[in-house]
């Protein structure tokens, strides 16, 4: 959408990173070394559960971008990241 605004935020640990109704644009991960495991992006403004809006499988060191297409995925409570060790994540909602 032309004229919307994004913000972004980060963790290095699972927390909840959005704690209102937004839409998920897009999220980069890093992966230090030795990270293994799954980023999994909850409909949740205080823990690792409920509705998942995303899912990645980390598979060796580096980082992902993950750019979410239209509109973006529709968080009604907020969104939760639970994050293996060795993680960073930063989000991208409006």
């Amino acid at each position: 959408m032309v004229g919307s605004e994004v913000t972004s935020f980060y963790s290095q640990t699972s927390t909840a990173l959005v704690q209102r109704r937004c839409r998920l644009q897009g999220v980069v991960l890093t992966y230090e070394s030795g990270a293994t495991g799954h980023v999994v992006l909850y409909d949740n403004d205080s823990a690792a559960s409920g509705k998942i809006l995303l899912r990645v499988d980390e598979t060796s060191q580096g980082m992902d971008e993950v750019y979410i297409p239209g509109d973006g995925i529709l968080a009604k409570k907020g969104v939760y990241a639970a994050l293996p060790d060795s993680t960073t994540i930063t989000v991208f909602v409006e």
